[in-house]
């Protein structure tokens, strides 16, 4: 059952107001037993209605008391005993030669009515009801649609948030697919040459692909596995050309996933390797930091 719409549906008002039916009214106390949230509903209700009763009672006028006890015999009852007085005195005149006179009992008279309260019942307009009602469903009204706009909201932010998710992954999947064609252009070209740079003593793991363009000595590097440089160092790659070393650039420190672009080579290159320098490079490579080489088949 759908608690939230039976409670919106004005009945729980009606029921307070006693403008149910019988069957109405049998129904809304029923629920109210077995739906604590509907009985709650209810008792909030009520409690409003009785409320704003209580603030805009009407004070009965002074003048109401006044014509109230002007109503009563008050005065019927004080002459009744004026005539039964006069015949008790003649009685009492013909019997004062003949007896001494004895006294004379009067019967005590009760006057009905007299202090009884009188109690009035304050009438609530009907046009006071139906602001109560309106008023109670505007609330109602009001709090859910509070829900309502924070529900949308939620929603609305975690579906932004999986667009922003799918937005990376496919940027993510775009860049390695331009990645993998890349790689996959450079191994079929015919003016490339590749040259495997196989990890040395000092990374034997590393490992890095050179691609030499021999018509326009053009370097490009793809790094499979490498170290990553310590704090104030970076990477370098040169090139063996007539027996000496010829420096080919610096590495980028992000450098995995991509093919970078180095400094060219020059024609007769023999073979290529990458040591690990000072942040910016040395002049002459150190030995004892070279990390991959290959040669030029």
């Amino acid at each position: 059952m759908n608690i939230q719409a039976y409670i919106e549906s004005g009945i729980l008002e009606e029921y307070v107001l006693g403008t149910v039916s019988p069957q109405e009214k049998q129904e809304v106390e029923c629920m109210s037993h077995i739906y604590p949230e509907i009985k709650e509903e209810l008792l909030r209700t009520e409690s409003a209605l009785e409320e704003y009763a209580l603030k805009h009672q009407a004070t009965p006028p002074p003048s109401l008391k006044e014509s109230i006890f002007a109503q009563m015999s008050f005065g019927t009852s004080a002459e009744e005993p004026k005539a039964e007085d006069a015949a008790e005195q003649q009685t009492v005149n013909q019997t004062d030669d003949a007896a001494p006179a004895e006294p004379v009992l009067r019967e005590a008279r009760v006057i009905d009515n007299a202090f009884e309260r009188v109690e009035t019942q304050v009438v609530t307009p009907a046009w006071a009801k139906l602001a109560v009602a309106a008023a109670i469903l505007l609330a109602l009204f009001a709090g859910w649609s509070a829900m309502q706009m924070t529900d949308l909201k939620s929603a609305n932010n975690e579906a932004v948030a999986k667009v922003e998710t799918m937005q990376a992954e496919m940027t993510a999947m775009k860049a390695q697919t331009e990645y993998n064609q890349a790689l996959a252009s450079l191994f079929r070209s015919p003016t490339y040459k590749h040259v495997h740079m196989a990890g040395l003593a000092k990374s034997p793991a590393s490992a890095v692909s050179a691609f030499w363009n021999t018509q326009t000595n053009e370097v490009l590097i793809d790094v499979q596995n490498l170290p990553a440089a310590p704090q104030g160092k970076q990477y370098q790659l040169w090139s063996i050309v007539d027996g000496k070393p010829m420096d080919n650039g610096m590495l980028d420190n992000t450098f995995t996933g991509k093919v970078m672009k180095m400094k060219n080579t020059k024609p007769g290159a023999a073979a290529f390797a990458i040591t690990l320098e000072k942040e910016g490079g040395n002049p002459t490579p150190t030995m004892d930091e070279m990390y991959v080489m290959g040669k030029v088949s």
